[in-house]
């Protein structure tokens, strides 16, 4: 059964009583809007499981019927947005699909997914035109009957929704319509709405005076506690830092000011970063964290995210399989920082499943960079590829990352897989560190994270920097080397910034050298990525020996790539010394 997945881009009002009787809706400028509107009368039933897996990383699942969507909807957060996906109704309209349950089964573990809220929703729908007449959005006026299933709780409400046919349109004809349609509605006395979603009302979650350790709220508080994740950073797209409230001061800014007074005094000591200093008497800096506070709240972080990306790999959302790899190799750089930290071998033998993981997920990886830089490799080479070899090439290069993709998609329904995810919450809900650790402040874990990963760069820059001058190509041992300081590097900018996700600063010269050396990743991710392209010509040359197609475009940019690659590879190591010297001078 096919899942169909849209983006979701739409704005919520509350409206006074009587409000749409006196709408002018003449008053949309260019747009038009139907005069009667279209009754539909809607059941959903929210599913969750019992501790609100899906509820406490921002996913919603209902069964909707009624109206021109029946079917199971699943909503989530991705990159660009609210995202909805569709799954048709079986002929048992209240069984669940086998690819609904599959989509989740990276959040849920396998729990059981019950009824938590039923609303029921008489909705009034008007159709937004453009000037063409075509149809761009729908005005939906929604009166709600709610029912809290755990408790039998009943709530009701009405709220207007706009919301626009296409998601994917550019922002500026968004905000067009939107702007339009808010014009009209706040001349009637409507303000937009701050309820997150129906499902967070009907559960009470935006009750005035609602406790913070009652209900579902309770429950989601109390489980992003014990995996220090926040609300707010849950509401940002995974990978993304999230916003700060507005009148208040982020958590960041919070514990800035509680440490002004120490800062100074601590950077100007000489010890090595993750050693005890003089003066603290055990106290616990960096907003009152302890060791295992500071490692469960980066962990944690970090295995919400790749639960979430694991949905969306599922999901074929464009980038997903990119950032699941990104967020494995985040997780395992932050377990051979901390590798000091951890008592036994369940680390090191985590980290050993997170790189087969980061395996698996790398040819997509590499297909999806050949075929986006392909265009402007032959756009390089002005007119010498012709158009019928370039679109073959580039069709080439699009199935074959689709085929790899794909081959995530299967590898990621695996009880293996499902193990690993379960095994990565666990373990940052509960790190095992040592006695000594546990004592330690947040301060200097924040400080010895980084420490290590930027120890890490200059150990293979230096031997980089003794390597031989090569002009090979991808098997040159110098091309090697960079790699390793790459990959050395990019461990310094996972760290730094699930550090800074978490509300976590290191000390300023920790944060200074971090940020110079993420200055050398672009450079020597061109040289990586040049790799990369020449590889996978190299391939497209050696299968295209006995068909017709045009071997005469692969080998001229085959030739250019190994130009490309060389030339890259004998400027690398003038980045890498000075890449050095920098790193040497931050750290002094």
């Amino acid at each position: 059964m096919t899942a169909v997945a849209h983006r979701e881009v739409e704005r919520k009002y509350e409206m006074p009583e009587g409000a749409e009787d006196r709408v002018d809706w003449n008053g949309l400028g260019a747009f038009t809007v139907s005069t009667e509107p279209v009754e539909h009368r809607l059941e959903a039933v929210y599913h969750d499981t019992p501790d609100m897996a899906l509820g406490r990383r921002l996913v919603a699942l209902r069964r909707r019927r009624g109206g021109a969507d029946e079917g199971w909807h699943v909503k989530f957060q991705g990159a660009d947005g609210r995202h909805e996906v569709h799954v048709p109704l079986l002929r048992t309209p209240d069984r669940m699909p086998a690819a609904v349950r599959n989509l989740l089964a990276g959040l849920t573990r396998g729990e059981e997914l019950r009824p938590i809220a039923t609303l029921r929703t008489v909705r009034r729908v008007r159709t937004v035109r453009d000037g063409t007449g075509a149809e761009v959005a729908e005005i939906a006026v929604d009166v709600v009957e709610a029912v809290d299933e755990r408790t039998g709780t009943a709530r009701s409400w009405s709220e207007w929704e706009v919301e626009l046919l296409d998601g994917t349109v550019p922002d500026e004809q968004q905000e067009q319509v939107f702007s339009a349609v808010e014009a009209v509605v706040l001349a009637v006395g409507g303000r937009r709405s701050a309820s997150r979603a129906k499902i967070a009302r009907a559960l009470g979650e935006e009750d005035e005076g609602t406790s913070a350790g009652s209900g579902a709220e309770g429950q989601r508080a109390s489980a992003d506690e014990a995996t220090g994740t926040s609300r707010q950073e849950l509401l940002a797209a995974p990978g993304k830092k999230p916003g700060k409230k507005p009148g208040k001061k982020s958590g960041k800014k919070q514990r800035k000011a509680q440490e002004k007074q120490q800062q100074e005094k601590q950077e100007k000591q000489a010890q090595e970063p993750g050693k005890k200093k003089q003066g603290t008497k055990g106290g616990k800096k960096q907003g009152q964290r302890s060791e295992p506070d500071v490692l469960r709240a980066v962990l944690g972080e970090l295995a919400q995210q790749l639960v979430l990306w694991d949905l969306q790999v599922r999901l074929d959302v464009p980038d997903a399989v990119h950032q699941m790899r990104v967020t494995s190799r985040s997780l395992r750089s932050v377990l051979k920082a901390a590798a000091p930290f951890f008592d036994g071998d369940a680390a090191e033998e985590l980290d050993a499943r997170l790189r087969e993981l980061a395996r698996s997920l790398s040819a997509a990886r590499d297909a999806e960079v050949a075929a986006d830089l392909l265009p402007g490799r032959v756009a390089e080479l002005d007119g010498r590829v012709g158009p019928a070899a370039a679109e073959h090439l580039q069709g080439t290069a699009e199935e074959q990352a689709r085929t790899a993709a794909g081959k995530v998609r299967r590898h990621v329904v695996t009880q293996e897989h499902l193990r690993l995810l379960a095994d990565v919450e666990d373990f940052a809900a509960a790190p095992p560190v040592t006695e000594d650790c546990a004592r330690r402040s947040g301060r200097e874990v924040s400080d010895a994270l980084v420490h290590r990963a930027l120890q890490k760069v200059i150990r293979v820059a230096e031997r980089g920097a003794e390597a031989e001058p090569g002009g090979g190509t991808s098997a040159a041992p110098q091309l090697e080397q960079l790699h390793d300081v790459r990959k050395a590097v990019k461990r310094v900018r996972y760290v730094d910034a699930v550090l800074d996700r978490t509300g976590l600063r290191p000390g300023k010269r920790l944060r200074r050298a971090a940020r110079d050396a993420e200055d050398y990743q672009d450079a020597l991710g061109r040289i990586m990525d040049a790799a990369v392209v020449e590889r996978w010509l190299a391939r497209t040359a050696t299968s295209l020996e006995r068909s017709t197609a045009d071997r005469y475009a692969v080998g001229l940019l085959h030739g250019a790539e190994v130009v490309r690659l060389r030339t890259g590879v004998e400027g690398g190591a003038d980045v890498v010394g000075v890449l050095l010297s920098q790193l040497r001078e931050d750290l002094a």
